[in-house]
This record gives C-alpha cells, structure tokens and sequence, in this order.
C-alpha cells in the first residue's frame, strides 16, 4: 500500500462550481451540522462528537469509518446514494437519511478549508478539502503522524475538521442542543451527540421533553409519539380535555410517477406534533438561532424544511405561540423523484406531496392549534379575573376588620 503523501484524492467535481457553491449553500451553522451528523448516522455511528475549539469546529464520529478506496466513493460528488430499495438502508439496518450526495460539502459554507480525517481497520486516510482547488482536482494528502482523533479510540471512525469558520456555535451547549434537536430529533440510546465546549461536555440521547413540558396545548398525530403526552402538563385539568388532543397518523393515497414515469399508488402519512407555548416571553435567539415558533418538516427523522408558517398562516399574533414537527417519510421514498432543494433546507413547492401536506395544515392542523391557544388564553383570563376578584375580597374584607 502506498504511503499517505503517495495518494492521490482526486475530487469528481468541476473547481468553479466548488468555488461558487462553497460559501452559500448553506446559510445556517446548524445545517451544515445536521449534515454532518446524518453523515455519521448513516455510517451506523453510536457517538458524534460536536467539539467547538478557539480556531476549529470538528464533528467527530465512530462510525464504519472509510479505507483509501472508499474515499474515492466520498469524493464523487452529487452522485445519488439511494437508487433502490435495497441500498436504502445501513449495515446495521437504519433506513439511510442522505440521498443527494453532496452534504459532504457542507462543511466548505463554513470553512475555506476542511481536513477530512478516517480510519477502518485500524488504518487512517486524510485529505484537504478546499474551495479552492487545483486545476487537476488533486487533494493535498494529510500525513499520518497529522490524522489525530479526539475521541475515537476504536479503529473506526470520521473526524471532520473546519479550520478557521467564518462563524462559530452559541456559548452555551444547552442552545446547541436546542437548536440541534430543532432539526435533528434522531437521537436515542443507540446513537447520540456528544458537545464539546470550553471543557464543557453535554450528551444529548433522547427527545427534548423540556419543549413539550413548556407547552400550555398539545396535538399528537399518531401513536408513534404518543410517549410525548406523559410529558405534556395540562395547566387545567378540570376543565377537561379541551388542551389535549391524541389522534391517527393522517393517511392520503395519491398517484404519482416513479423515477421510471411509471403512475402507482402510494400512501402519505403524516404523523408528528403540534402544540402551543404558555408564553411568548424570552424566546428571541440569537441572530444565528432558530426562532422558537415554527412548524418544521421532517422526513426519514431529518429536517426538510425548518418552517412552513409563513406559507401556511395568516400572520397572525396567535401564530407566536405556535410550534410543531410533521414527519413525512414519503418525501424520502427513494423509487420516487428527490423533491429537497439542492441546500437541502427546503422542498419543491410544486411536488404534489407537499402541497398535500400544506393543505391539511393550512385547512386542518393549524386551525385546530389556534383554537386550543384560543381556550387557554380564555382558561388564564378566568384565573386571572379569579384572582384579582379574590384579591377584592381580601381588601374589602381587611377594609371591615379596620
């Protein structure tokens, strides 16, 4: 086998269109991550290691990790990775969430240079990938003694490493994982992120239940989360069940046209939750922070598209209070045309599947949100009325007693 300096990373990409797209294909910290992050998933990883240093941010993951040959794979770019059933699932069965082929340069929109290290087998490979590249598309190799890990220990695994990023990660690890859990909620015991900060460590492998304990109302649709009430505190339980609401995944059948142009039968399902904040007050980020009102769409459990509000509201005041995330699978479904915009932060509007989708929440979902906001400001409006009455008593009677 060759030496590392002896190697040669050949990118299967034209350099201006490298050039052009690096810096804005992506325009959000928390995309690029949740690339990366579905990269290590789909590499049947059980950690990810999200490490924000003085001059570097560098996503870690032990995953199956890639031999010389299979950076070659890696570094042709925009070439499909799911094209039939059978190569849409892992190694270890997870149903694979990348399809586009070029979430590997998401890390470019952030960093002129990335230093892309592995190891399989116990053996390691590295390049530099660059904006700017070389006329003949060549790589400069890392030398091995250079391919250094921060937390793989195993013989396996990714690091990518963004040197010098034009902009960095929240100081605190709890915004980090509220904004990550925004648009990655995939996390479980079998694969979890790991945030590295300013020798602070935060492990994240479970749902974030805080965003449903902070919810005043709540929709679930379907059983697959209906684990989520038992964290939903009704402020009123003696008015009924009027802040609750538990129903079946929304099923519509549609004919559409494979890849192939053949017209079959397919069934959309939307599942998900929706809900409605107690309060308003607090909740403005950070300029580089998802705002915390929003109905995003999830498909494969990966963000498609983080806010379909302004598409499907009225602008209202009421729709400050509103939060949700739909998950449509059907908008993955590999045998059918890739309906996610190249930055993978949106859907093609046109796509007969989102516009159904857009329908019910415009017609259904959204209107039934407001209207549970609608009795729960009348329920704090009662207390409240209730309260100062008590209160006007408590005066009048120390008045007498005087």
């Amino acid at each position: 086998m060759n030496s590392q300096s002896e190697r040669k990373y050949e990118l299967q990409l034209d350099p201006k269109i490298l050039k052009l797209l690096g810096p804005s294909l992506y325009t959000n910290i928390y995309y690029i991550l949740a690339e990366l992050i579905a990269n290590a998933y789909d590499a049947d990883a059980k950690n990810v290691y999200i490490i924000s240093k003085p001059d570097s941010i560098i996503v870690e993951d032990d995953g199956t990790g890639m031999s010389y040959e299979d950076t070659k794979i890696y570094l042709n770019v925009a070439v499909e990775t799911r094209t039939s059933e059978q190569d849409s699932y892992t190694k270890d069965r997870r149903r694979k969430i990348g399809r586009k082929g070029i979430g590997k340069l998401a890390a470019l929109s952030v960093s002129e240079n990335v230093w892309v290290q592995t190891i399989k087998d116990g053996k390691k490979s590295g390049f530099i990938l660059t904006r700017n590249i070389r006329a003949d598309r060549i790589l400069d190799p890392l030398e091995e003694k250079d391919i250094q890990f921060e937390n793989i220990i195993q013989g396996h695994g990714t690091s990518i490493m963004m040197k010098d990023p034009h902009y960095g990660l929240n100081k605190s690890c709890d915004t980090i994982k509220r904004n990550l859990l925004k648009i990655f909620p995939l996390v479980n015991e079998d694969f979890r992120i790991h945030i590295i900060q300013d020798n602070d460590k935060y492990t994240i492998d479970s749902f974030d239940k805080e965003m449903i304990k902070e919810l005043g109302g709540l929709i679930i649709i379907s059983d697959d989360f209906k684990s989520l009430v038992k964290h939903f505190k009704n402020d009123y339980p003696d008015k009924g069940k009027k802040l609750l609401e538990e129903r079946k995944e929304e099923k519509r059948s549609m004919k559409l046209k494979n890849k192939a142009g053949v017209e079959k039968n397919y069934e959309l399902v939307i599942k998900g939750w929706a809900g409605i904040y107690r309060s308003t007050r607090g909740r403005k980020g950070g300029s580089g922070d998802f705002p915390d009102n929003f109905i995003s769409l999830l498909s494969n459990s990966k963000l498609g598209e983080y806010n379909i509000l302004p598409i499907v509201g009225k602008n209202r005041l009421l729709e400050l209070f509103v939060v949700g995330q739909l998950h449509v699978d059907l908008f993955e479904e590999t045998e059918l045309p890739d309906m996610a915009l190249s930055n993978r932060q949106g859907y093609k509007t046109d796509d007969q599947r989102y516009q159904e989708v857009i329908s019910f929440v415009s017609k259904d979902l959204l209107p039934a949100i407001v209207e549970i906001r609608t009795v729960y400001a009348s329920y704090k409006k009662e207390e409240r009325k209730k309260g100062e009455l008590e209160k006007q008593k408590q005066k009048e009677k120390e008045l007498k007693k005087n």
